[in-house]
């Protein structure tokens, strides 16, 4: 399966998200770094990576979409689920002022998130599998 996007974005601060496209990004419950070590922190709505610094440019992402047979190669660094609220969900780094569209139902949506390495990635693949369970 070909992948539904694919962009690249500045990964400020070292990190990209996968979140819910709620309207008002305030409304995103937006996990918190304890340590700031972690590869992966997850909540209900928002999913972010650790990346590779930004001073060694872009980092380069595949957003895929019913893809629940494919699988990728790669490290997988989460396997879980995101909730939608109704706008989609939105991948990319917004303090860099970057949130690709991700059109999605309201639901929880099954996701695996893949890197290139299982450290400091330059590539990632989101995969979110089949139909959402239903809110």
């Amino acid at each position: 399966m070909a992948p539904a996007s694919s962009f690249r974005v500045i990964p400020l601060y070292r990190q990209v998200e996968v979140r819910d496209a709620a309207p008002d990004a305030a409304d995103v419950d937006r996990p918190q770094w304890e340590s700031g070590d972690e590869p992966v922190l997850a909540s209900a709505q928002c999913i972010v990576l650790a990346t590779r610094s930004d001073l060694h440019g872009p980092v380069e992402i595949e957003v895929w979409v019913d893809a629940s047979e494919h699988r990728p190669a790669g490290h997988l660094l989460f396997e879980g689920e995101l909730l939608t609220t109704g706008e989609g969900a939105a991948v990319g780094n917004p303090l860099a002022g970057y949130l690709h569209r991700v059109p999605l139902p309201i639901g929880w949506h099954p996701v695996r998130i893949y890197g290139d390495q299982p450290r400091d990635p330059a590539r990632f693949l989101v995969v979110f599998d089949g139909t959402p369970a239903p809110t």
